[in-house]
């Protein structure tokens, strides 16, 4: 079996998870830029690693492209998002909900996804980010006041963190069969 693995990062986490990924699976993580190669490689799988943005997935519209267009392939997603990992405590619903939206079930039944945790650093997101991030910040404080979820979530990215762990992708892994 021959895996393309293709991310697309802004601040560098979900490039850390495809580095990683790549390294397990003994091929080259390929950046966004380079997806092309990945798409023409010849590969039987591709995995596909991307971060959350504005409740959607960076590069999905691209992925569900080459999906059409090379249906014979096996095709992986890994989200990579400042949620903590799934628990009893935070539920995988928002993450869920993101996926679906960005791969509607019913047209895309056989995609398998993932979600790592990545991390917040507000400082290497771009201006527009920013700006966005800042009128989240505002918008999420009060909710924040009744919410302790939330409250945590706010506190956590406000002072920015590494939540990226390599066990989280074990999943991945195992059901790739590596």
């Amino acid at each position: 079996m021959i895996t393309a693995v293709v991310y697309c990062s802004q601040t560098g986490y979900t490039r850390t998870y495809a580095r990683w990924l790549a390294e397990s699976l003994g091929t080259e993580a390929l950046p966004f830029e380079r997806r092309d190669e990945a798409a023409a490689s010849g590969a039987d799988t591709l995995v596909f690693l991307s971060w959350f943005h504005a409740g959607g997935l960076k590069g999905a519209k691209w992925l569900r492209g080459l999906m059409d267009a090379q249906p014979g392939k096996r095709y992986v997603v890994v989200g990579v998002g400042a949620y903590p990992m799934p628990s009893e405590d935070w539920p995988q619903s928002d993450t869920d909900e993101a996926f679906e939206r960005a791969f509607p079930h019913e047209r895309y039944s056989a995609l398998k996804h993932f979600y790592c945790q990545g991390g917040f650093d507000f400082d290497r997101l771009c201006t527009l980010d920013k700006l966005a991030m800042r009128a989240f910040f505002r918008m999420q404080a009060k909710a924040a006041e009744t919410d302790p979820r939330i409250a945590f979530a706010l506190e956590s990215m406000k002072q920015g963190f590494d939540g990226t762990n390599r066990a989280y992708l074990q999943p991945v892994l195992d059901y790739l069969g590596a």
